[in-house]
């Protein structure tokens, strides 16, 4: 634990020192302020991998209608030499749009050790099993025992930022005489409620996201089958014709006893008086074939089921463990504040990729804002 608690308190001791030449250094604005600087720090340094993460979820969204007709063409095609010129083209067509689905994962892996190295920094600003005379003594990652005597005495509207709900008695009077555990509640409750608050906000409008932006891959999808089935693009409702010739639809297909546009390119006949949509779904469902697509279509919906249930677990997170886990005052700034970043931050990119990836009927899906 000391590999994640080390930087991040270095973070906090840099801004700690560089906010003693405008405050108190021992004051609880100083402390205060260290802790939302780290969360600046951290936010500003992902800034950039954060914004590559939500482009790209935004171009792959974008391509779900080509990758569809890539499914189409092969569809059929079972050979090894088919579904390695499938899998080709399709890795061809996410290197050209410049696509990369772990761009995702840097931020979440940054947050999480950062969580952990500041929890547990400062929960040993006063370790359990340790009085508040010997936390004094001792060092705490890159903070040194004068720094953890001042931390201590720092407070927020008259309670410690070491505190906690269920902080021993004995502890609270030696860390602040006439500390009351009622008066570390009337903050921490309010605190972390709303931490909980913000975090379910930022889950909600995440999958709400992703929920409009599956419905939009399936109306572009829907429109790619149905010019695959009638044999050309739609304008205006019309297929468009080809060489002065309008392609066969699927009433002139059944009217003549032969097969559509599709059918002919799958090497499937159409079978009079059967609809050819049947037709194309059961080539495709037979057809399709376990490429990268089909894998990242299925993890991508195991996701939004896991992230759905995460969405009203998780922002009982904070509430748990202020009371479980001893989760300092200090935390709860830290969980809020990172929130409240979260959501300014996702209204500027959304706004910025409307205008550099402007929405249509084929693409520009809307991204995920899950940061």
């Amino acid at each position: 634990m000391d590999l994640f608690a080390y930087p991040v308190s270095l973070v906090m001791k840099f801004w700690h020192w560089a906010l003693s030449f405008v405050v108190d250094p021992d004051s609880g604005i100083a402390w205060v302020g260290s802790v939302l600087l780290l969360v600046v720090t951290v936010r500003l340094l992902l800034m950039r991998s954060m914004w590559r993460q939500q482009y790209s979820m935004r171009k792959m969204a974008q391509l779900a209608p080509k990758m569809k007709e890539l499914q189409l063409k092969y569809a059929g095609r079972k050979s090894p030499e088919d579904r390695q010129a499938q899998a080709k083209e399709m890795q061809e067509l996410y290197s050209g749009a410049g696509v990369n689905p772990a761009a995702g994962c840097l931020p979440l892996l940054v947050q999480i050790p950062v969580f952990l190295g500041l929890y547990y920094v400062l929960l040993n600003f006063s370790p359990p099993g340790k009085s508040i005379e010997e936390a004094s003594t001792m060092t705490n990652g890159a903070f040194q025992p004068e720094q953890v005597a001042s931390f201590l005495n720092a407070e927020i509207f008259g309670v410690p930022l070491a505190s906690y709900i269920r902080m021993p008695q004995e502890v609270m009077e030696s860390l602040h005489p006439g500390l009351q555990q009622s008066d570390i509640l009337m903050l921490a409750v309010p605190l972390f409620v709303l931490a909980g608050i913000a975090t379910f906000i930022n889950m909600w409008n995440s999958f709400r996201r992703q929920k409009a932006a599956k419905a939009a891959e399936q109306a572009a999808i829907a429109q790619v089958e149905a010019e695959d089935r009638a044999g050309g693009p739609f304008v205006d409702g019309e297929v468009v014709e080809i060489d002065g010739e309008k392609p066969a639809t699927a009433a002139d297909a059944e009217s003549e006893g032969g097969s559509t546009a599709a059918d002919r390119r799958d090497g499937t006949a159409g079978t009079p008086g059967t609809p050819a949509t049947a037709g194309a779904a059961g080539a495709g469902a037979a057809g399709k074939p376990q490429d990268f697509q089909s894998m990242a279509e299925s993890m991508t919906e195991s996701m939004n089921q896991s992230m759905k249930i995460m969405m009203y677990l998780f922002p009982f997170f904070p509430i748990v463990g202020a009371y479980f886990f001893n989760f300092p005052i200090a935390i709860g700034l830290y969980w809020l504040t990172n929130n409240i970043w979260t959501a300014v931050q996702s209204h500027f990119f959304m706004e910025r990729l409307e205008k550099e990836l402007p929405m249509s009927s084929r693409e520009g899906l809307p991204p995920s804002a899950f940061m």
